[in-house]
Protein backbone atom coordinates (compact mmCIF):
# COMPACT_ATOMS: atom_id res chain seq x y z
CA UNK A 1 0.00 0.00 0.00
CA UNK A 2 1.36 3.51 -1.18
CA UNK A 3 1.29 6.20 1.42
CA UNK A 4 -0.96 9.10 0.38
CA UNK A 5 0.15 12.23 -0.81
CA UNK A 6 -1.85 15.43 -0.71
CA UNK A 7 -2.63 16.99 -4.11
CA UNK A 8 -1.70 20.74 -2.57
CA UNK A 9 1.67 20.19 -2.03
CA UNK A 10 3.50 22.16 -3.86
CA UNK A 11 6.48 19.65 -4.35
CA UNK A 12 4.29 17.94 -6.29
CA UNK A 13 2.78 20.15 -8.72
CA UNK A 14 5.51 20.36 -11.03
CA UNK A 15 7.79 22.64 -12.64
CA UNK A 16 6.81 26.42 -13.08
CA UNK A 17 7.07 27.18 -16.42
CA UNK A 18 8.84 29.99 -17.27
CA UNK A 19 6.77 33.19 -19.14
CA UNK A 20 7.19 33.62 -23.17
CA UNK A 21 9.58 36.05 -24.71
CA UNK A 22 8.55 38.38 -28.00
CA UNK A 23 11.00 40.57 -29.72
CA UNK A 24 13.00 40.31 -26.29
CA UNK A 25 9.86 40.90 -24.26
CA UNK A 26 7.99 38.87 -21.89
CA UNK A 27 4.76 37.87 -22.64
CA UNK A 28 2.00 36.39 -20.79
CA UNK A 29 -1.06 34.28 -21.96
CA UNK A 30 -4.55 36.18 -21.81
CA UNK A 31 -8.30 34.72 -23.64
CA UNK A 32 -8.83 36.92 -26.89
CA UNK A 33 -12.39 36.43 -27.62
CA UNK A 34 -13.98 38.56 -31.14
CA UNK A 35 -16.84 37.76 -32.51
CA UNK A 36 -16.19 36.34 -36.08
CA UNK A 37 -12.56 35.14 -35.30
CA UNK A 38 -13.58 33.17 -32.37
CA UNK A 39 -11.85 32.59 -28.92
CA UNK A 40 -7.94 31.62 -28.52
CA UNK A 41 -4.98 31.98 -25.94
CA UNK A 42 -3.08 35.31 -26.98
CA UNK A 43 0.01 36.66 -26.12
CA UNK A 44 -0.04 39.90 -23.87
CA UNK A 45 2.76 42.16 -23.06
CA UNK A 46 3.06 43.17 -19.27
CA UNK A 47 2.17 46.69 -20.10
CA UNK A 48 -1.37 45.50 -21.18
CA UNK A 49 -0.80 45.42 -24.76
CA UNK A 50 -1.37 42.52 -27.28
CA UNK A 51 1.18 41.24 -29.39
CA UNK A 52 -0.54 41.67 -32.62
CA UNK A 53 0.07 40.56 -36.14
CA UNK A 54 0.82 43.45 -38.74
CA UNK A 55 -0.48 41.85 -42.06
CA UNK A 56 -3.60 40.08 -40.02
CA UNK A 57 -4.08 42.73 -37.53
CA UNK A 58 -5.18 39.79 -34.70
CA UNK A 59 -3.13 39.08 -31.59
CA UNK A 60 -1.16 36.43 -32.05
CA UNK A 61 -1.82 32.87 -30.12
CA UNK A 62 0.53 32.05 -26.97
CA UNK A 63 1.41 28.81 -28.41
CA UNK A 64 2.91 30.17 -31.95
CA UNK A 65 5.33 32.64 -29.60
Amino acid sequence: MSAKTSKNNPETRGKVTELRRYNGKPVKPVLFIQRGVGRYIAAMFEDGNLVVDKNTKLPIAYKNI
